[in-house]
C-alpha cells in the first residue's frame, strides 16, 4: 500500500475527524503560502492564539491574520511541503503535529532562482464547535533558514547556536507538554494498521527531532536492529536510542520530513520503505520536482499493540522520482 499524499496518511472514503482536521490544516497551509489569511478566517475560533518564533504572539483571528501577512518583497514563486503530520482526537478536542518547508524566490533569468529556504515545525490544538472543528491555538518553531534573508527583514531567524547563552529565547513548541502523542495518549481513533505503521516513523522523527527522547524509546522494540550513518550496525533498543541521543546533542535543530511510505502488512508484521524529503537550491526545473535525500528500509512488529520498528536502515543518495510516486 502506497501512502503518497503530503500527510502520508489515508482514511476511509467516508472521512474521519483526524481527515476533517488535515483538510482544514492544508487548507491553511495554503492560505499561508498564498498570502491570504482572510480566506478561512472561519476555521478558527474567536479567540485563537497563534505562536510563531519567527514572527510573534498573536490573540484573535484578526492578529492572526495581521501576523501572518506576509509583508516582504514581491515574489514569483513561494511553494510550502507539508509533511508528517499526525493528528490525536479525544473527545471534542485534537492536538497535531505536523512539519513545513517552505521557498521564496523570484525569478533571476534563465532559470536561476534567487531563493530563501526554510523549515520549521507545528503543534496545533483544534476544538469541536457546532460548526465543526476549529483551529483554537497554531504553535510554529522556525528551525533553520539559508540563502537570501532580504525576503524576510521582519523575522526573527532561528538561532543555530547551540546550548544556553545570554539572550536565549525558549522554544515556542515543548514536545513534553505538547506533542499530541503526550497530550492525548489514547486517542479516540487510531485508523488502519496501514496508517499506524507510518505513524510510527513520523513519532521516530518528531522524538528524535525534538531531543524527546523519551518518546523515542517507544518507536523499537527491545531486540530491534538498525544500521544507520554514521553509527553503522546497532543492536537493541537501548543502543539505538542512546547512539540517536549522541547523534541529536550538540545538533541545533534536525528535521527528518518524508514522504511516499510504503507500507505493506501481514498480521502482526509490516515493511515499510520511506523516503526523506532533505532541501536542496532550486532552479525552475527542479522547484516541483519528486527528489528525496535518502530512504528507509523497515521491518515492524505490533508490540502490546502498538507498531515499533525491529529493523531500520538508512540509505543515504539522491533519489529522483517516477510517475510512480
Amino acid at each position: 500500500m502506497n501512502i503518497t499524499n503530503n500527510f502520508n496518511t489515508e482514511f476511509s472514503e467516508y472521512g474521519s475527524n483526524r481527515a476533517d482536521i488535515e483538510h482544514i490544516f492544508l487548507t491553511f497551509s495554503k492560505a499561508l503560502e498564498l498570502n491570504d489569511i482572510s480566506s478561512i478566517k472561519n476555521y478558527f475560533t474567536r479567540d485563537a492564539e497563534a505562536n510563531f518564533s519567527h514572527l510573534g504572539q498573536f490573540k484573535g483571528i484578526d492578529a492572526i491574520e495581521a501576523g501572518l501577512n506576509y509583508s516582504g518583497p514581491e515574489l514569483d514563486l513561494v511553494r510550502y511541503k507539508i509533511t508528517n503530520s499526525y493528528v490525536a482526537v479525544s473527545d471534542d478536542r485534537a492536538q497535531q503535529s505536523v512539519y513545513l518547508m517552505g521557498v521564496l524566490a523570484n525569478d533571476s533569468g534563465n532559470g536561476v532562482l534567487d531563493s530563501f529556504l526554510f523549515g520549521g515545525h507545528f503543534v496545533n490544538t483544534y476544538v469541536r464547535t457546532i460548526e465543526g472543528w476549529k483551529i483554537s491555538h497554531l504553535r510554529f518553531e522556525l528551525d533553520w533558514q539559508s540563502g537570501n534573508k532580504n525576503y524576510v527583514m521582519n523575522w526573527k531567524l532561528a538561532d543555530g547556536t547551540v546550548g544556553w547563552h545570554q539572550k536565549k529565547v525558549a522554544p515556542t513548541i515543548l514536545s513534553e507538554l505538547d506533542a499530541p502523542w503526550i497530550v492525548f495518549p489514547n486517542p479516540d481513533e487510531r485508523g488502519t494498521d496501514e496508517e499506524q505503521v507510518a505513524e510510527t516513523y513520523i513519532r521516530y522523527s518528531w522524538a528524535l527531532d525534538q531531543a524527546d527522547f523519551s518518546l523515542l524509546t517507544t518507536v523499537f522494540t527491545e531486540d530491534a536492529k538498525a544500521d544507520m550513518s554514521p553509527f553503522g550496525p546497532m543492536n537493541g533498543r537501548k543502543e539505538i536510542v542512546s547512539l540517536l541521543k549522541i547523534l541529536r546533542s550538540g545538533q541545533p535543530y534536525m528535521q527528518h520530513a518524508a514522504t511516499n511510505f510504503r507500507v505493506n502488512v501481514t498480521g502482526d508484521t509490516a515493511t515499510m520503505d520511506i523516503y526523506r524529503v532533505v532541501p536542496f537550491i532550486p532552479n525552475r526545473e527542479t522547484l516541483d520536482a519528486t527528489i528525496f535525500g535518502a530512504r528507509y528500509e523497515s521491518r515492524l512488529r505490533r508490540d502490546g499493540g502498538v507498531w515499533k520498528f525491529e529493523w531500520l536502515r538508512y540509505i543515504p543518495g539522491w533519489i529522483h522520482g517516477d510517475k510512480s510516486f
